[in-house]
């Protein structure tokens, strides 16, 4: 049966919308739109078109749509892969992972609308949304027959590579989601310089408000990050050169780690909290959360 959209377009598309979704949700936080629609979901103030247009509704309606949409062309994902690469081993452990974080980030959606909750437990929504992009984006690695382009099958990984992969697999969505209470505690600003905290005063960390914490803590995190993912490099330029899917590989990663810390000193220095700059921040961990889920998919593989 000839193929009416090519599982190829229909996972770039799929990848495309999920960081649309990742972008989206980022806006709606960052501009207070959250609340833009009111109590109502999935219709907005009741009205599937709504009358009373602001600013916010547009925002949270756009975001609501553009989630919408994406089940359906996920969806359209989901039944190629089964149908055309149900004999690749991880597709269907990842169709379960994607429908299922699928599921969760769309009730936690709904219940941020609809329930009043804390923004400890909000910011949850965006670490779950990142596992969601990341098992869309290795649906399409699958279909895309990566292992097969660039014989992935034949890398070795010594332990170290293993424990630091698992490892900042976990510690990645731990500063994520503290990069995400940032937003909902509205502490983005709240230091004026960067990476220390001043704001015109002598440094006095017993002095610092609940939000100042925040945005200290997370940057503490991120600069670990940074510099994990730095001496990572230094490793693996020594003794994995001749592993090129690796080497390569991780030299992608330490450039969306280096991108992600500009783009943060940026939204300090110029001060453009609401910009392109400070959605491209959310962008960037994404994708760096992405391959480094690429990798963990490689090594969980059998060696042949």
């Amino acid at each position: 049966m000839k193929k009416w959209i090519h599982p190829k377009l229909t996972a770039v598309i799929s990848v495309i919308a999920m960081l649309f979704v990742l972008v989206g949700g980022a806006l709606v936080t960052k501009t207070g739109s959250g609340m833009g629609c009111g109590r109502s979901w999935p219709l907005c103030h009741g009205e599937l078109i709504p009358s009373n247009i602001t600013f916010e509704l547009v925002i949270e309606y756009s975001h609501r749509l553009v989630s919408g949409l994406s089940i359906f062309i996920v969806g359209l994902l989901i039944f190629q892969a089964w149908k055309y690469f149900k004999h690749v081993k991880e597709t269907k452990a990842l169709i379960i992972i994607t429908v299922t974080f699928f599921i969760i980030q769309s009730l936690l959606g709904a219940g941020a609308v609809m329930f009043e909750q804390s923004d400890t437990f909000k910011a949850l929504h965006f670490g779950i949304s990142l596992i969601s992009f990341a098992s869309v984006f290795l649906l399409a690695a699958v279909i895309f027959d990566t292992d097969k382009k660039f014989k992935t099958h034949l890398l070795k990984f010594p332990k170290v590579l293993r424990v630091n992969y698992y490892s900042l697999f976990v510690y990645t969505l731990i500063v994520v989601y503290t990069g995400a209470l940032v937003r909902h505690k509205q502490s983005s600003m709240v230091c004026r310089d960067w990476p220390f905290c001043f704001n015109d005063q002598p440094l006095n960390i017993t002095s610092y408000s609940l939000e100042q914490w925040i945005q200290m803590g997370h940057r503490l995190l991120a600069g670990l990050l940074f510099i994990w993912v730095i001496s990572l490099m230094v490793y693996i330029w020594k003794r994995q050169r001749s592993q090129p899917v690796i080497f390569y590989g991780w030299i992608i990663a330490t450039f969306f780690i280096i991108s992600q810390v500009t783009l943060g000193a940026l939204i300090i220095f110029t001060k453009l909290n609401n910009s392109v700059v400070a959605l491209m921040h959310a962008v960037v961990i994404s994708l760096f959360f992405a391959l480094l889920a690429y990798f963990i998919m490689l090594i969980l593989r059998p060696r042949k």
